[in-house]
């Protein structure tokens, strides 16, 4: 009777700290998702190159740190600055096109600010020291989310094959465990290697071939916002059937109208955009990279939706964090919730019987 109510109540405490521990990991977890998010997409986004250095250098650690020197950390530079970048590009559109309420109604998402305009200098001692604190903090705060971004992935390069030996000695398939593990994995790897990478190969070609074409514009013409109309021309690529056409083409429409209707762009300009961005940045890269990317069977049009919607109610690591939702959701509905109730009355007759 004593040891029956000491092991009950030795579970109990047990319980409790379990649930304690699970509080105090749930915290951690909330307070950086956005970084261990970046961090989940940076392992997918660098794991085949890892794979191929892997088989030249046997020792894991070494090749988990070239691959994040040599190929992460360069990427998340050159998204980071875009995504900088693209966000001053569309505020001063925004100020350009005298859009000022729908600015404000993107500031909480896009960071954009309002104050601080009309006055770009410092008046104040007072003013100087809260902006030097605020500017530190901020630098503080990204380093370390970059720390814990860099410290995921690498511990997810070196040690995946342990945590999927784990799992499958940890979980038996009669529930369709591995196999939705198995799903998610091959998910994600469609998701962050494939789309966002193939947004990213097209958005860097169509703006470095926009600032180009500037370059050869007649005199006083130019493509307005090169930048954030390459940013667009890539993420139209997530969109099914048209895709990017829905961002050059009617540019090109604008272009021509100015040539004939106005007359202020010389009409070969329009059609030199057309044509080169129609074989440069739509046709050779859908050949060469979009093909070899964007593998698997995913809608499209769901994904564009997940990355919007992922980014309105998540904040700024809602890119990534909202497709994880997906795939969990669609993969536990489609692999183990079948599963789930074609054993529920299996167990009603065997606890009849």
């Amino acid at each position: 009777m004593t040891e029956t109510s000491s092991g009950r109540r030795m579970k109990v405490g047990w319980s409790l700290a379990g649930v304690a521990i699970a509080f105090v990991v749930g915290y951690v977890v909330y307070s950086y998702v956005g970084a261990l998010v970046v961090g989940l997409f940076l392992y997918y986004a660098v794991r085949p190159v890892y794979r191929r250095l892997s088989g030249h250098v046997d020792h894991p650690d070494v090749t988990a740190a070239a691959t994040l020197l040599v190929v992460g950390l360069p990427l998340l530079g050159v998204l980071a600055y875009a995504g900088v970048v693209g966000v001053s590009a569309l505020d001063h559109f925004l100020q350009q096109a005298n859009l000022e309420q729908l600015r404000s109604q993107l500031q909480p998402y896009l960071g954009l600010t309002t104050s601080g305009e009309t006055n770009g200098m410092v008046d104040s001692v007072g003013k100087l020291v809260p902006q030097a604190l605020g500017f530190v903090s901020a630098i503080f705060t990204w380093g370390v989310r970059l720390f814990v971004i860099v410290t995921v992935s690498f511990y997810l390069l070196r040690d995946d094959q342990k945590i999927s030996n784990w799992a499958r000695r940890t979980f038996d398939d009669d529930y369709g465990v591995l196999a939705f593990f198995r799903s998610v994995d091959d998910d994600l790897t469609t998701i962050y290697t494939g789309n966002l990478i193939t947004v990213g190969v097209s958005s860097l070609i169509a703006v470095v071939v926009y600032y180009g074409l500037n370059l050869i514009a007649p005199q006083g013409t130019k493509i307005v916002f090169p930048l954030l109309l390459g940013l667009l021309t890539g993420v139209a690529t997530l969109i099914p059937g048209l895709g990017m056409k829905l961002v050059y083409w009617p540019y090109t429409a604008y272009l021509g109208w100015q040539s004939v209707i106005e007359g202020g762009v010389p009409l070969w300009f329009p059609v030199a955009f057309f044509v080169v961005t129609l074989i440069v940045v739509d046709t050779l890269p859908d050949i060469y990279v979009r093909s070899y990317l964007s593998k698997g069977d995913h809608n499209m049009g769901l994904m564009l939706l997940t990355y919007v919607l992922g980014a309105v109610v998540f904040g700024w690591y809602g890119i990534f964090l909202g497709p994880v939702v997906l795939v969990l959701f669609l993969h536990f509905v489609r692999d183990v919730l079948p599963n789930l109730l074609d054993a529920a009355p299996d167990q009603v007759v065997s606890e009849s019987q």
